[in-house]
C-alpha cells in the first residue's frame, strides 16, 4: 500500500514600521491554514485547502513630529527693492509693496509696486512650510518677487493712471492745487485696507508715498474669484488743509477704522537748518524744502508743520479728511500703534540717537488731547546684544491739545530763508529748551515742537538707532492671548553700541527684533531681544548678513496665533526678504 506524507501550509504575517510623519496600514490578517491532505487510499478523495484569513484594518496616521523652525523665509523681492507696507486684513489677505526696485530690472519690474500676496491665507501659514529659495544675484528669479507659496500680484505700479482716474499716475506727488506734478515717487510705504462690505471682498487700499513732499493714494479694489484684486477707481488724498505732508512712512489703522500715516522727519531736531539754503545733505534737505514750497504754491513752509502722525478721517468718503495730531510729538515717526484701551499710543523715532515715546489720550478714541511721555531705559548687566534687555520707565513731557499746539506752530509762519543767520536760529533755541526743562518757560511748546530735544533735556534715553516698525495683534492684546508688542531695531550701532549713556550693547549690523510685554493697563516696562540678526561678514560683496536670518528688519505684523511677520529694508541681503517668526519654534 502507498501512502503520501501530510502537507501543512503556514501563513506568515508581515510587520511594518511606523514613521514620525504618518501612520501605515495595520497588519494583514493571517492566512487561513490549508486543510489537511488525507491519506490517499484506493477509495478516498483529496481534502480541500483552507481559505485565507481577511486583512486587518488600516492603522491611524501617526502625528507629525517634525520640529517647527523659528524663522521661515516667505518671500524675496526684486534686486534693489525694499519690502514695505505690510498689512494683514481680518480675512487673512496680505498686502505689501515693492519699494524703489533697481532701474536696471526688465520691464515693469523696474517700477515700484503696490500689491498683494495671492493664494495664501496669511493667518494659517503652515508652521513647517519650507523656506523660499534665495535666488542667485544673476538669476531670473532675483529680478522678480518670489513667494514660498502662491504668487505676488502688483495691483498698481508707479505711473499707472487707472483709465484716467489719476491723471499724473500712481505715486506722482501732485501740488495742493492738483494741477501739476512735483515729482514721480517710487517709494510706496504704508498700506491700509478699509473694507466697505461685510466679507471684506471690497474696499479701499490706502498707500503712503514716502517722499518730500509726501502723499497718499487710495485705490478702490475688489477681490476676484481667483483671489486676485481689481481696481475700479483711484484718487490722491488732499493734504492741502494741513499744509501737505512729508516722508509718509509706515503706519497702522486705528481701532476706530482710520488710517494713521507717519511723517518721518529725520531733521525734526535740526530745525536750525530748515531755512539754510546751503543745507544739501539732510533728509529733508533745502531742495526738499523747496519742493514743499512748490506744493504750497510758493509759500515758504513752516518746519513745525511737519513731523507728526496724520489721521485720515472719513476714509470711505469721496474726500477723506486728514488731521495732524500735534499732540503725539514732532519726531521722525515710523509708526504709531494704539492699544485696545483706545487711549495709549506707542511711537517709534527712526534715525540715529533717537527716542521712544508714549502718548495717553484724555478720551478714548480721540487723539486731539493728552499727555506725551519719553522712555528712560536701564540696560541689563551685559553687552551681549542677544541677551541684553532693558527696563523702561516713562518721563512725562507735557499735556496739550491739538488746538494749543497748532497756535504755537502758526507763530513761526512768517519765517523764511531771508531770516537765516549762520550760527543762530530763527526757531526754538537751545536756551529755550533749557528754560522749558527748568520749568520756567511760558508754555510747553518745546515738548511738542522739539520733542527729541525736550526728551534729552529731561534725561530720557535718546540713543536708539534705526528704531523702526512697532506693532501688536490688536485682538490678542485685548484678550490677553498675545500680550506682547514687538519693535524692530534695524541697525544696532552708534549710540546703542558705544561705551557711554544708557545703552551700551555690542554692534549688530543685521538688526534685532525686541519683544515688550503688555501689562493689564497696556503699559510696558521691559523690552528683550527675541530675533537677533546675523552673523555679519563685512568682507562679503553680497549677503553680508546670513541669508538664513533677518537683515535690518523694518515693518512688523503680529498674527492672531502670536507669530510675527518681519519685512526687511537692507543692503545686507542682495534680495530683501519677508520672514515669519515663530516664538514656539526652535
Amino acid at each position: 500500500m502507498n501512502t503520501n506524507k501530510s502537507l501543512l501550509a503556514v501563513a506568515i504575517a508581515s510587520a511594518f514600521l511606523v514613521t514620525a510623519c504618518g501612520g501605515d496600514d495595520g497588519k494583514n490578517g493571517k492566512d487561513g491554514v490549508d486543510g489537511t491532505t488525507t491519506i490517499i487510499t484506493q477509495d478516498g478523495a483529496p481534502g480541500l485547502a483552507g481559505s485565507n484569513g481577511s486583512n486587518g484594518a488600516d492603522g491611524a496616521d501617526g502625528a507629525d513630529a517634525t520640529v517647527a523652525p523659528k524663522l521661515i523665509r516667505l518671500a524675496t523681492t526684486p534686486l534693489g527693492s525694499e519690502l514695505t507696507g505690510m498689512f494683514n486684513t481680518d480675512n487673512g489677505e496680505f498686502f505689501f509693496n515693492i519699494q524703489h526696485p533697481s532701474s536696471s530690472l526688465p520691464g515693469d519690474e523696474a517700477k515700484a509696486a503696490v500689491g498683494a500676496w495671492v493664494g495664501a491665507d496669511i493667518d494659517n501659514i503652515d508652521p513647517r512650510l519650507q523656506s523660499v529659495a534665495v535666488p542667485a544675484s544673476d538669476s531670473v528669479e532675483a529680478q522678480s518677487t518670489q513667494m514660498a507659496i502662491g504668487s505676488y500680484q502688483a495691483i498698481g505700479r508707479e505711473g499707472d493712471t487707472f483709465s484716467g482716474a489719476l491723471p499724473f499716475g500712481l505715486g506722482h506727488i501732485v501740488n495742493a492745487a492738483g494741477d501739476a506734478s512735483i515729482k514721480q515717487s517710487n517709494n510706496p510705504d504704508f498700506n491700509a485696507f478699509i473694507p466697505n462690505n461685510a466679507d471684506g471682498s471690497e474696499g479701499f487700499l490706502f498707500t503712503a508715498w514716502e517722499d518730500r513732499p509726501g502723499a497718499m493714494s487710495r485705490m478702490s479694489i475688489a477681490r476676484q474669484e481667483d483671489g486676485s484684486w481689481s481696481v475700479s477707481d483711484a484718487l490722491n488724498i488732499d493734504f492741502s488743509s494741513v499744509n501737505g505732508t512729508m516722508i509718509n512712512c509706515f503706519g497702522t489703522v486705528s481701532p476706530w477704522g482710520t488710517p494713521l500715516t507717519s511723517e518721518e522727519n529725520y531733521e525734526a531736531e535740526n530745525t536750525v537748518r530748515w531755512n539754510d539754503t546751503t543745507y544739501s545733505g539732510g533728509y529733508p534737505s533745502y531742495p526738499d524744502v523747496q519742493n514743499i514750497q512748490s506744493y504750497l504754491g510758493g509759500t515758504f513752509p513752516n518746519p513745525y508743520d511737519y513731523g507728526y502722525i496724520v489721521e485720515i478721517t472719513n476714509p470711505t468718503d469721496a474726500a477723506p479728511t486728514p488731521i495732524k495730531h500735534f499732540t503725539l510729538g514732532r519726531v521722525a515717526h515710523e509708526n504709531p500703534v494704539i492699544m485696545p484701551d483706545r487711549k495709549t499710543v506707542y511711537l517709534t523715532d527712526d534715525g540715529s540717537n533717537k527716542g521712544f515715546f508714549k502718548f495717553v489720550a484724555d478720551t478714548a478714541g480721540d487723539l486731539s488731547s493728552g499727555t506725551l511721555y519719553a522712555a528712560k531705559v536701564a540696560q541689563d548687566a551685559t553687552r551681549d546684544h542677544s541677551k541684553a534687555g532693558f527696563d523702561i520707565t516713562w518721563i512725562e513731557l507735557a499735556h496739550a491739545t491739538n488746538a494749543e499746539i497748532e497756535a504755537w506752530v502758526d507763530s513761526y509762519d512768517s519765517i523764511d530763508e531771508t531770516d537765516f543767520v549762520d550760527g543762530e536760529t530763527s526757531y526754538i533755541s537751545d536756551a529755550d529748551v533749557a528754560e522749558w526743562a527748568a520749568g520756567t518757560a511760558a508754555d510747553d511748546r518745546v515738548a511738542f515742537l522739539e520733542t527729541l530735544r525736550a526728551a534729552e533735556a529731561v534725561g530720557a534715553t535718546v540713543e536708539f538707532n534705526k528704531m523702526e516698525g512697532i506693532n501688536i495683534n490688536y485682538d490678542g492684546a485685548a484678550s490677553g492671548a498675545v500680550p506682547f508688542m514687538y519693535v524692530a531695531m534695524s541697525d544696532v550701532k552708534g549710540g546703542m553700541s558705544d561705551t557711554s549713556g544708557d545703552i551700551q550693547i555690542e554692534t549688530n549690523r543685521c538688526g534685532i527684533v525686541y519683544r515688550l510685554g503688555l501689562h493689564s493697563n497696556y503699559d510696558v516696562s521691559r523690552m528683550d531681544p527675541v530675533v537677533v540678526g546675523g552673523p555679519y561678514d563685512s568682507s562679503l560683496s553680497e549677503n553680508r548678513c546670513s541669508v538664513d536670518n533677518i537683515a535690518q528688519p523694518d515693518n512688523l505684523v503680529v498674527l492672531d496665533d502670536g507669530r510675527v511677520l518681519i519685512g526687511e529694508d537692507t543692503g545686507n541681503h542682495t534680495n530683501n526678504m519677508l520672514w515669519i517668526y515663530n516664538p514656539k519654534g526652535e
